[in-house]
């Protein structure tokens, strides 16, 4: 039997194979002229007869690959939790550096582009998402009682699964690995803080996976790389691969699976890198709190003078749009952690939303995209290589992934004081919150723990406009303990650090979704702004009825009437039915 490829990277497997993930060892690489064929008996891919040449340079290339990727091997082949798992690749590709994992992705990974501004343009497949309802935890003695569990009424996103479930998912997974030409490892730091660093190794099919957790993770030094010995957290990302929709606990071909006690990962189902990313925060917001340090979903910036704000919100809400600004040095954008000597930042790198990009509006973000940042799912011209950043044409959830030192004013390393502002950003699609409220620090736990914001388009699947929804913490997805756990922790620290607390709504106003329109960007600026100035401390405020908001009546660069919402409304009536 013979199998015939052209131009397009494969793998395929006996049409009678028992176990696909174990039998999937052909591949045919990629080529701009070659037609190539696999014979189905001796697992060799070899050129036709009228393509020798070029077969003979692949397989010149091939074999120094080999040669090239033996000492990584010989590191990965000396992992106890690699021989446990029974992972035994073919080929490893360790933490190559960025030029390195471009050429790869464009010799494998079709559709993949390098943009006009030297970023890398790929795609994620037809996940371009989280899948929450995919999440699941393994449920064992060790952890048991420290888990908020999902049940009907909860609101958790951990649902449960047993040992051997995820062992059998393990298996898929490294089965579909161990059966590829390569894979790539990649090996970095959470956490900033060198008292409570974590140890991460990232396994992947895809280059472009491993360039995301490049950017992602705090990347080692050569001398760390040497000594990086065995690591505190895996991930097996085969996410090319689908799960058994018909085993326990599944109920999809998508499978995102995490063991605290073994400190593993797995993914199937899905290649969208955002599961990779806020993997390792879950795996965060379980062991910190252990180890009474408050871990956050939350963009962090830092002033001249030391005081630093922390920016809460969900994915869509601005929380790095804010966070990134070019007078306060950048220490991170999503996610950190508030210990006994300040904040830190978990990561190494930032994901920012690119939907409408403009560098007139986000000029940081929109320099940080170059060479050896990723652009997930945008549109890129095919003769030209612009992005048409105003595109959703693949979803509304393109992102870009780059280095935190991409950010001309990143704090490096990223570590500051303890806060002296949190802000609380909400996506309000209703168009009934203020631009800003200050709160009391009753009012900011009662926020916190509600989490009210809008989910926007795009940063989960099957989600196309604006939702209403209540996420403790602000991150609701990602929690393992209960909120009152997160939120006792958040109170004790600002009332030990006498941090104020504010409501910044970034949503709509003059009406809901569909009727008014977004709160400018140049005018939620300028309240940051004068929240960090002090500029607020000294206006009058006036009461909200119903939530018992106290809101200013005028901010700098802002006009008033846009701080009283009511005002902003055709009808008076419309507004009293809303609120």
């Amino acid at each position: 039997m013979t199998t015939r490829f052209s131009k397009v990277s494969r793998w395929t497997q006996p049409r009678n194979s028992a176990n696909y993930a174990a039998s999937c060892h052909f591949q045919c690489v990629t080529a701009a002229t070659a037609d190539f064929r696999c014979d189905a008996d001796s697992k060799a891919v070899e050129p036709r007869a009228d393509q020798g040449l070029i077969g003979m340079k692949m397989a010149a290339a091939q074999q120094k690959e080999a040669l090239g990727a033996s000492t990584d091997k010989a590191v990965i082949d000396a992992c106890k939790a690699f021989k446990e798992a029974g992972f035994k690749p073919k080929l490893v590709f360790r933490n190559l550096p960025p030029s390195h994992l471009y050429e790869k992705a464009l010799r494998y990974e079709p559709g993949t582009h390098i943009v006009k501004s030297g970023a890398l343009a790929t795609s994620s497949g037809a996940k371009t998402g989280r899948c929450p309802r995919d999440k699941r935890v393994v449920r064992e003695s060790s952890t048991e009682k420290d888990i908020w569990w999902a049940s009907s009424s909860s609101g958790s996103p951990n649902y449960e699964m047993d040992e051997r479930s995820f062992l059998i998912n393990r298996e898929t997974a490294v089965s579909y690995l161990n059966s590829l030409h390569h894979v790539f490892v990649f090996d970095g730091y959470a956490n900033w803080d060198p008292e409570a660093r974590i140890k991460v190794r990232v396994v992947t099919e895809r280059a472009y996976h491993a360039l995301f957790m490049h950017n992602m993770l705090i990347r080692p030094s050569l001398e760390e790389l040497e000594e990086f010995g065995e690591p505190d957290f895996i991930i097996y990302n085969a996410g090319a691969f689908p799960a058994n929709r018909f085993s326990n606990y599944m109920t999809s071909t998508t499978s995102v699976d995490v063991n605290l006690r073994s400190r593993e990962m797995v993914i199937l189902g899905t290649q969208y890198a955002g599961e990779m990313k806020k993997g390792v925060f879950s795996v965060m917001h379980y062991l910190m709190p252990k180890r009474g340090v408050l871990s956050l979903h939350s963009g962090c910036n830092m002033g001249a003078a030391g005081d630093v704000t922390l920016f809460f919100g969900l994915s869509g809400t601005g929380k790095t749009t804010l966070s990134t600004d070019p007078r306060r040095p950048l220490i991170g954008d999503d996610e950190h952690c508030w210990g006994p000597d300040g904040v830190f930042n978990i990561e190494g790198g930032c994901y920012a939303k690119c939907i409408g990009l403009k560098a007139a509006s986000e000029p940081e973000i929109y320099k940080a995209i170059r060479f050896g940042s990723v652009l997930e799912n945008v549109v890129v011209d095919e003769r030209t290589r612009d992005v048409d950043y105003s595109s959703n044409r693949l979803t509304e959830n393109t992102r870009a992934s780059y280095p935190i030192d991409y950010i001309d004013n990143a704090k490096i390393p990223c570590v500051g004081p303890h806060p002296r502002n949190v802000v609380l950003l909400c996506c309000d699609a209703f168009g009934v919150l203020p631009p800003v409220s200050r709160l009391s620090l009753e009012q900011v736990m009662y926020h916190f723990i509600s989490g009210y914001t809008s989910k926007v388009a795009g940063t989960e699947m099957g989600v196309t406009e604006p939702e209403a929804t209540f996420s403790a913490c602000y991150g609701g997805a990602f929690l393992m303990w209960h909120p009152m756990k997160y939120a006792s922790m958040l109170a004790d620290k600002m009332r030990q650090h006498g941090t104020k607390g504010w409501l910044v709504n970034t949503g709509w106003t003059g009406g809901s979704y569909g009727t008014g329109s977004r709160i400018s960007l140049k005018y939620t600026r300028a309240i940051i702004d004068a929240i960090h100035s002090g500029a607020l401390d000294s206006v009058e405020y006036a009461e909200m009825p119903l939530f018992k908001l106290q809101v200013p009546t005028s901010c700098p660069r802002v006009p008033d009437v846009l701080l009283q919402p009511a005002l902003q409304w055709a009808a008076q009536a419309d507004f009293n039915d809303t609120l």
